[in-house]
């Protein structure tokens, strides 16, 4: 009789030797039994909840197909599959195919033993998982943390007096806290997140994973907790159970779902705040303002304003609020309309492209005066000399890095040559650290060491083209670029006040908002816009 063997170790036990241990004990076993072992089979590292994933397993089923054994032999039922309809599948494939399953543990597999212990492998495997999830929670509790590496932080190597190796510990990565930071305060004042990553793309800030940011990375899922601005460590609490994993058994693939609220774990790690409250709460009202879907109060909360100011005017005569009157995109009081002469004596209409035009052209003009422009280019040099210190502090990191990797490995070098250590995990090593020396070394000579910082002679002709630019993009409709142009502005602006002027036709107009702090040099969050043609140019109140 023809036997194959099969052996495979999991997660849980994380131990390669199993592998060879397992052949070991089923080939006594066959030798006893006086069977003929003609192929091995096996799969390392991989978890026995679902058989789809497992390329050992699926090259023992296609030898039984083409008959090259009459017998599988394995150490127990379970390194075949602890789940329950997998053990049955394959018990019912081989014994289609002629072959027959042995065990150490079970002898001879029958249709009981499928289902009684298919039923004790599969209660087996949840109980892992529960005894997995509570040491986790424990974890966390304790203030640790439980998954990988975190963008923001770097990992804090410790030994406890045992000399083991304490896990989950953190430390705040200033250079990427910083970044952090930005993602949040521009996100909080209006930026996209593609506009965020576009911007951090340009100036070479490599993301997470070392490569290019994604917008994804940033807006992630608000329900599982993924994403930049959704991540409550940043705010120094740590967060576990929010998703948990399910194993598809036909694919093998894990799939996210949300957690049970019950089980969701929460601890407070302050050493590991990053944002303020305040800063996240902006960050969470903006985010909801945005958030489009089945979860809007009505249809028409899900559609984008077509107008830029569409929803931002205000009367000046009783304050309410504006809408949209006619054919020809005017707009008038809208309690006017609907309560009539008794509750507010403004019966004019003003068209919203005029409106448009003149808060445009006004904002324009003061970002463009010789005092804003003298701003924005002391920004940009703050913002210039930022991007350097950051350059230098991951060049700084780096250039550690690599001085620790060739200690390292001069080292573990020196040891071989004592006689100290010995065998093939030293060759291992020591090829893992020259391959990282390399990966640095290639790193540093990319990105040459910084020079003395010297902002462009153009900057100011730069900065009129970026604020042009954005009036072209605010007046246009059929770009991505203009619909968060748009948005952003949108953002900026609480309202317009429109107040009728005796002169017919004329009316003035006073902005309040971020924006018209943005203009005004001392912060002020009121401006003034001229009445229209004929009168005096945009002023400001100061």
């Amino acid at each position: 009789m023809r036997a194959a063997l099969y052996a495979r170790y999991s997660s849980d036990l994380q131990n390669a030797a199993s592998i060879q241990d397992q052949f070991a004990i089923c080939r006594l076993y066959a030798e006893r039994q006086g069977v003929e072992i003609c192929a091995t089979y096996e799969d390392a590292g991989i978890s026995g909840a679902s058989s789809a994933n497992r390329p050992g397993l699926q090259a023992l089923m296609a030898g039984a197909e083409a008959g090259e054994f009459d017998l599988v032999i394995c150490e127990a039922l379970d390194r075949l599959s602890r789940s329950q309809a997998d053990v049955a599948a394959t018990f019912e494939d081989l014994r289609f195919h002629g072959v027959r399953i042995r065990t150490i543990a079970e002898d001879n597999i029958t249709e009981l033993h499928v289902g009684l212990k298919g039923t004790m492998n599969a209660l087996q495997l949840q109980e892992i998982g529960r005894k997995t999830r509570r040491g986790l929670q424990g974890v966390v509790r304790s203030g640790r943390h439980t998954g990988g590496r975190v963008y923001g932080y770097r990992i804090r190597r410790e030994l406890d007096a045992l000399g083991e190796p304490v896990r989950g510990l953190r430390d705040v990565d200033e250079v990427e806290a910083d970044v952090v930071r930005e993602i949040f305060r521009r996100y909080a004042t209006g930026a996209s997140p593609r506009a965020i990553v576009s911007d951090l793309n340009t100036r070479g800030i490599p993301g997470p994973r070392g490569g290019k940011w994604n917008a994804s990375t940033i807006n992630g899922n608000a329900d599982r907790g993924n994403g930049i601005i959704h991540n409550e460590l940043y705010r120094g609490v740590l967060v576990f159970g929010r998703q948990t994993w399910m194993k598809d058994r036909r694919t093998g693939k894990r799939r996210a779902r949300s957690g049970d609220l019950d089980d969701i774990v929460r601890t407070e790690v302050p050493q590991l705040r990053i944002i303020s409250d305040d800063l996240w709460q902006k960050v969470r009202e903006r985010y909801e303002e945005n958030r489009l879907g089945p979860q809007a109060s009505s249809p028409r909360g899900s559609v984008r304003p077509k107008h830029l100011l569409s929803g931002k005017l205000t009367c000046g005569v009783c304050s309410g609020s504006m809408i949209r009157s006619g054919d020809a995109q005017r707009f008038m009081c809208s309690r006017r309309r609907e309560q009539g002469e008794a509750v507010c004596t403004n019966g004019r209409s003003i068209k919203g492209a005029e409106i448009e035009a003149r808060v445009l052209a006004a904002i324009k003009d003061r970002l463009l005066a010789p005092d804003r422009i003298a701003i924005a280019v002391e920004e940009a040099r703050i913002a210039a000399e930022r991007d350097a210190r950051m350059f230098s502090l991951r060049r700084g990191k780096a250039e550690a890095e690599l001085a620790e990797v060739k200690r390292r490995a001069e080292r573990l070098v020196d040891q071989v040559a004592d006689g100290v250590i010995a065998g093939v995990a030293v060759k291992e090593r020591l090829e893992a650290l020259e391959a990282r020396r390399a990966e640095l070394e290639e790193e540093l000579a990319a990105s040459p060491a910084p020079e003395v910082l010297a902002l462009p002679p153009c900057i100011t002709e730069r900065y009129r083209a970026m604020v042009t630019s954005l009036e072209r993009a605010l007046q246009r409709n059929d770009s991505e670029a203009a619909v968060e142009a748009r948005n952003l502005v949108r953002k900026l602006i609480e309202t317009v006040v429109v107040r009728p002027l005796r002169e017919r036709g004329k009316f003035a107009l006073t902005v309040q908002g971020k924006i018209a702090a943005l203009v005004n040099q001392d912060g002020e969050d009121t401006m003034k816009v001229g009445a229209g043609a004929g009168f005096e140019p945009a002023t400001f109140r100061l």
